[in-house]
């Protein structure tokens, strides 16, 4: 870097020896004129100082804002600092680079910055090591300038090396137990034979899994009980003529060994817990072979246990003493003392409010430490279908008091639910529902809804406060018009519903509703017992609902119970009483059996007891999502001796899932599913059954679910439907 120093020789300055009358700068954009003052050591009126501007300039150029950098000082007492700035960039372009590394370069280059050669250095770096990572060695970064006045255009051109494909994969000393068992979570493994399909191995390096997978084999052992076993660093062989790769492990089995005996010791408060009792829940059990993620759960078993108790900063060591082939587990805990909560801090969230945050918080300020109090928050905030992620951090202020620290990703709570469907019955039909879970960070709730096909139109609009004043208490309303083409008759209803809830316990909460609806029946096929052209249904409802589940759009853990029954005959001319009963459980697999499977199961009952009219449309009838997919909505139903579709008085509704994920990463899942519902006059007389796949995304625009059912042995005259797709629904 060039620098021009006013250098002077001692007669000159001698000769020189003047008042500065002025300081002027020359070339500056970046820097302001008032800012450059206050960087000159000399000021006006002083006497010229060769050091100072010396070190003057030498102070500009530490702004990186110049290449070059020059002072005069005029015969009339003027001293002028001359700058040369570098240029600025002016803007970024991009060929052949994915959107994942401009998001990861987009704070390391941008418009506005001052260019330097250093740092397009630095960003050459981090791209060839980015993709070194992956796999892809060679890659090549070039770098296009085009100069625009005293701007550039950066064009950054990546040529990315090839893939480096693990053709052969090999263990030394594995005799005991299966390689393919082995290279299960394994990030490096050889290729699949047609490994570009999708789902099979490709045999792609990761540098980043050379460094894991030797722990991973070493884990599996460990999980078989091999507590001796020893697994060498990787030995990869690159040729990189032909981008091919082998890697090679020596693993040293050892023994493997069974449980004896399983003991419990605890060092301070020995009544911290039912030391009997809680080894009733163990997994780790005398007479089965020795499994880490066992141990594991049981130390998080106990560590909960004991937490819960207050001792935050509990400790607890498995002592694993060796005979023979056989080992004994004792688990030492150390309680240490009680903690309290010191304060709770909130962070993450930029649109909702900490308020709402911390009504779903079971920790608070001045509180014992609960573990379990930690988990239903961090569970009741996932419930709340506000946040991608939550995670609480614990920092430990003395002995005895903690601070937690919430940290929110949030998600995107309005969400898109829309439907395509045709049939021979209603034809083309479109669903649209627009709904925002979280209006201006509030978490109230509003929905807007409308559906159209060729026999139906709907529009409804719901508003819902699930905490008034951020307490136990609920309000909701709910406007809607509707009209239906059915096979025997023609409705339109309007109506509304007003209703209030209350908190019993943080997994539960009753509701009561109040709603009027005016129903006008039209196009009545020989149905005239079910039959009057105008009537007004005045009701109540009151319902109690239990859910303990880990996510609002995709649980794993926990069940929801609901129970609701309505009483038409407040008022209007409408005489009814219907009951509906629901349960749904959700239980992964990995929980027992490291296997990132999720079993769900749901059942529905309902009942309808007139006591008065009631109209067709209050009656039950099955099909579509929700009740028995494969079959068009509403389709099944009893029918009178003409033919005509007049419902039924009970509902029974079985469904039975299991999911397997095929991205955690992108919360991507495929589900297989059957389903039974059966629904009748008088008792459960008609069955239909139906079996399928589905799909279900989590997306930014809410989760999407594509289903494909076939039914099973339908009767003749049945409406089918295979293919159903939404956005916005869950089992």
């Amino acid at each position: 870097m060039r620098k021009k120093l006013l250098l002077l020789t001692p007669f000159l300055l001698f000769a020189m020896n003047n008042e500065v009358k002025d300081i002027r700068f020359e070339g500056l954009e970046h820097l302001s004129q008032v800012s450059a003052k206050g960087v000159s050591l000399l000021q006006k009126g002083e006497e010229l100082d060769l050091d100072k501007v010396n070190k003057t300039i030498k102070k500009f150029y530490e702004y990186g804002y110049f290449k070059d950098i020059e002072a005069d000082f005029t015969d009339d007492g003027i001293l002028v600092y001359k700058f040369k700035e570098k240029p600025a960039i002016l803007k970024i372009k991009y060929k052949r680079v994915s959107e994942d590394l401009k998001t990861l370069l987009k704070d390391k280059i941008k418009k506005g910055m001052i260019f330097s050669q250093e740092k397009l250095d630095e960003i050459r770096d981090f791209i060839v090591s980015y993709y070194d990572a992956k796999g892809r060695f060679n890659t090549v970064v070039i770098f296009d300038k085009q100069k625009v006045g005293n701007g550039l255009i950066i064009t950054i051109r990546v040529n990315k090396g090839e893939n480096t494909i693990i053709n052969k994969l090999k263990f030394y000393g594995v005799q005991k137990e299966d390689v393919d068992d082995i290279k299960w979570d394994m990030k490096n493994v050889d290729r699949d034979v047609l490994g570009w399909l999708p789902f099979r191995n490709n045999g792609e390096l990761s540098l980043q899994g050379l460094l894991t997978d030797s722990g991973v084999i070493k884990d599996f052992y460990l999980r078989k009980g091999y507590l001796d076993v020893n697994v060498s660093k990787p030995l990869l062989i690159a040729n990189f003529d032909n981008n091919k790769a082998s890697l090679e492990y020596k693993v040293e089995e050892g023994n493997r060994y069974k449980i004896d005996n399983v003991k419990v010791e605890i060092f301070g408060d020995k009544n911290v817990i039912n030391i009997p009792k809680i080894k009733e829940k163990f997994l780790t059990i005398k007479g089965l072979f020795f499994n880490v993620d066992r141990l594991r759960k049981d130390i998080s078993l106990l560590k909960r246990a004991v937490a819960d108790k207050g001792y935050a900063y509990c400790e607890i060591y498995p002592d694993i003493q060796k005979n023979g082939d056989k080992v004994s587990v004792i688990y030492k805990i150390i309680t240490h003392q009680k903690v309290y909560i010191s304060d709770v801090v909130i962070g993450g969230n930029s649109k909702t409010l900490d308020r709402v945050i911390r009504r779903n918080i079971y920790l608070k300020p001045g509180y014992l430490y609960s573990w379990t109090d930690k988990e239903d928050s961090i569970n009741a905030l996932k419930r709340s279908g506000y946040f991608d992620d939550v995670s609480f951090k614990e920092v430990k202020i003395d002995d005895s008091h903690i601070k937690i620290l919430v940290n929110v990703k949030e998600g995107l709570t309005g969400s898109l639910k829309g439907g395509i469907s045709y049939n021979s019955y209603s034809q083309f039909g479109v669903t649209l529902s627009v709904s925002e879970k979280n209006i201006f960070g509030s978490g109230d709730n509003l929905g807007i809804t409308l559906e159209k096909t060729g026999k139906s139109t709907s529009y409804n609009f719901s508003l819902t406060n699930p905490s008034v004043n951020d307490g136990k208490y609920s309000l909701s309303t709910n406007v809607y018009k509707r009209k239906y083409t059915g096979y025997s008759y023609d409705s339109k209803t309007t109506g509304f519903s007003i209703g209030s809830g209350r908190g019993i316990t943080r997994h539960s909460r009753v509701n009561l509703g109040y709603g009027y609806e005016n129903l006008h029946l039209s196009n009545v096929t020989d149905l005239s017992e079910y039959y009057k052209p105008d009537s007004i249904k005045s009701y109540i409802s009151p319902s109690i609902v239990f859910n303990n589940t880990d996510d609002h759009f995709f649980p794993q853990h926990g069940m929801v119970l609901s129970a609701s029954l309505l009483y038409a005959g407040i008022g209007g001319t409408q005489r009814f009483l219907k009951n509906k009963e629901s349960a749904k459980f959700y239980y992964s697999l990995e929980d027992k059996f490291d296997i990132t499977t999720i079993l769900k199961y749901k059942i529905t009952y309902g009942y309808l007891k007139e006591i008065g009219y009631t109209p067709l449309n209050e009656r039950f009838y099955l099909g579509g999502l929700g009740t028995v997919r494969g079959y068009d909505y509403g389709s099944i139903s009893p029918k009178d001796s003409a033919g005509n579709s007049i419902g039924g008085n009970h509902k029974l509704i079985n469904s039975a899932e299991i999911s397997i994920p095929l991205s955690l990463k992108r919360k991507m899942w495929l589900s297989g599913f059957l389903e039974n519902g059966r629904t009748g006059d008088n008792g459960l007389t008609i069955s239909r059954s139906s079996y399928g796949i589905s799909f279900d995304w989590i997306t930014p625009i809410g989760p999407l679910d594509f289903t494909y059912a076939w039914a099973i042995d339908p009767q003749k005259g049945d409406d089918l439907r295979r293919f159903e797709f939404s956005i916005g629904t869950g089992f």
